[in-house]
């Protein structure tokens, strides 16, 4: 999910926040290659809600079992609209892998890429609708799997911003120096991301601040998805945002930023607020050998005030000369 080869995740300890896992080896995606080239990864049909306040919970099925996606807090996916009966509707496995979606006589509806169901086949890559939370079904990796519990376990982690669930600015005090200099005397680089929500004040005064959290912990939800576990997001103040990736140059983290702010461009926003469009611009520095946390944070901001100026919805990297004149 994190992309590149330097921010590929790692399969820790593997039970996904809901489903039972036993019998994985049964489910396996094959690629078309000849036989003797045909490489097998254990897969989980997931069902994964891609938009609004439930964004990134996920619930997964082995073979020859089921789960109910509804509002109860018992449910095996618990969903928190209102539009969401108690018991909406019923996701089943068989043993062969497929997988089934049974309404269960909701109030409003379900309907699978838009048409209304009472009981249907559901394909990898199909959208499911449940009330109004919109989910979709992919076939996801043990290593997936593990990276979205642990995302999900980071938003709820003690002593974090009420709103993202990002780290608070304490970080910058309390951690980031520390950080640093690990990488420093490793030899190893250190880039940061300085992201801003474009026009966040339009979002606001045409939607409402209630739309503009929404925003907010969307946002935190898609960077956290898209970095390592080992990387740190930090909602800096209002809007803005920073991100570390200890180990990653420049290169490496314009990679970063690019998949960042694609995949939050790209996003669904009109589940939030019908209408709604949201972009980010993102500056990017590297740290420099000695360099103060404050230079190193002044260049990112630079940086990214470049890719305000340059149209907004870019990524600027800051540059040696620039270095030079902080």
């Amino acid at each position: 999910m994190a992309g590149q080869d330097d921010h590929k995740t790692c399969p820790e300890d593997l039970a996904p926040v809901h489903g039972n896992i036993d019998g994985l080896s049964e489910v396996t995606m094959k690629m078309s290659l000849p036989r003797e080239r045909r490489l097998r990864r254990v897969v989980l049909p997931t069902v994964r809600v891609v938009a609004g306040p439930d964004l990134l919970h996920f619930a997964s099925l082995a073979p020859e079992t089921s789960l109910i996606l509804g509002r109860d807090e018992a449910a095996g996916l618990s969903l928190t609209d209102a539009s969401v009966s108690r018991n909406h509707v019923r996701v089943s496995c068989d043993d062969q892998g497929e997988v089934t979606v049974q309404d269960l006589g909701s109030t409003n509806g379900t309907t699978v890429n838009g048409q209304q169901v009472s009981r249907a086949l559901l394909r990898p890559g199909d959208h499911l609708e449940v009330g109004a939370v919109s989910l979709r079904l992919d076939l996801l990796g043990l290593d997936e799997l593990a990276h979205l519990r642990r995302v999900l376990e980071r938003l709820n982690a003690a002593g974090q911003d009420a709103l993202t669930g990002l780290h608070t600015r304490a970080f910058m005090d309390d951690e980031l120096p520390e950080l640093a200099s690990r990488c420093e005397e490793a030899g190893a680089p250190c880039t940061m991301l300085f992201g801003d929500v474009d026009h966040f004040k339009n979002i606001n005064d045409t939607w409402g601040h209630a739309v503009g959290d929404d925003v907010l912990r969307g946002i935190a939800r898609l960077v956290l998805l898209g970095i390592r576990d080992t990387d740190a997001a930090v909602r800096y103040g209002g809007e803005e945002l920073v991100v570390f990736l200890p180990g990653s140059d420049t290169r490496g983290a314009l990679d970063v930023a690019e998949r960042l702010r694609r995949n939050i461009s790209g996003h669904d926003w009109a589940r939030t607020a019908g209408g709604l469009k949201v972009s980010i611009s993102f500056g990017i520095a590297q740290r420099l050998a000695g360099e103060s946390i404050k230079d190193w944070m002044q260049r990112a901001d630079r940086a990214m005030y470049s890719a305000k100026k340059s149209g907004r919805n870019k990524v600027v990297a800051a540059d040696l000369s620039d270095a030079a004149s902080t």
